[in-house]
């Protein structure tokens, strides 16, 4: 018998790219997918929790997703979830990121403090300008490195060593991602208690090339299809690189997946 989609959730939980969605996804009972103009959006059960997975697409288009995600399914939290690029030289690849603060890189803007609210999963963070996190106990229970600190949003790729260690020098952030500032903003608006976790898939000292960091960078997947055929026919080598990348984005992803579920259980 088909499932019903809940339309109120404990948790939504917002990924920009269906490749960092999937493993956590996958592990959901009772699920139920609905495609809402531009977003796909899973609801299901993780647990004894409700949550609503959805994939927002890259950058600034995850705000108008993650405004469908809070009025079709009234989450009582958001969490900002996927990949992330390490700007720190202690962050290796898998490293869970939880984020404390968070900023534009562009516009320098902070949110304000957030108040305590939501599920017994977030709390309210000390510091300047608070993110709620997940519960220090259930970081504690994690058998992984989690590292805490200021998240920047990008509009583009870092790509390179250097510009992340400049990125790192400028805002004294740990990791830099192209969705969570927009994610938080919109579910500040929106009254909702928020927090950002994420996986390190590149390092600081990972070089992505630079055709390949545009390419990854295109907030449409459509775009990033001909994009892809158009480097790969000027640059056939490219395919090795870009599966690489895949497979390492993957295997984080999956790993993020279970420290998700270890979370929120």
């Amino acid at each position: 018998m088909p499932q019903p989609m809940i339309d109120r959730v404990d948790i939504a939980i917002v990924f920009a790219l269906d490749l960092e969605a999937a493993p956590l996804r996958d592990r959901l009972q009772d699920a139920v997918r609905l495609q809402a103009r531009d977003t796909a959006v899973t609801t299901g059960r993780l647990g004894d929790r409700t949550v609503a997975i959805a994939v927002a697409g890259m950058g600034k288009v995850a705000a108008r997703a993650t405004r469908q995600v809070i009025d079709g399914h009234r989450p009582a939290a958001v969490i900002a979830a996927g990949l992330c690029g390490g700007l720190s030289p202690h962050l290796a690849r898998g490293t869970l990121v939880v984020a404390d603060r968070v900023a534009h890189v562009a516009s320098a803007k902070r949110p304000p403090t957030m108040s305590p609210g939501g599920t017994e999963l977030i709390t309210a963070a000390a510091g300047p300008v608070g993110l709620t996190l997940p519960d220090p106990a259930a970081l504690a229970r994690l058998s992984c490195a989690v590292a805490r600190g200021l998240v920047v949003t990008a509009d583009a790729v870092v790509a390179t060593p250097d510009a992340k260690r400049t990125l790192a020098d400028e805002t004294g952030a740990i990791a830099v991602d192209m969705e969570s500032w927009w994610i938080v903003d919109e579910a500040l608006q929106a009254g909702r208690p928020v927090g950002v976790v994420r996986a390190v898939s590149d390092t600081v000292d990972t070089a992505i090339p630079a055709d390949i960091a545009t390419l990854a960078g295109m907030p449409h997947a459509m775009r990033r299809v001909g994009a892809a055929m158009r480097l790969l026919w000027r640059r056939p080598g490219a395919i090795v690189e870009l599966a690489e990348l895949r497979d390492q984005a993957h295997r984080v992803a999956d790993d993020l997946a279970v420290r998700l579920t270890e979370l929120l259980a």
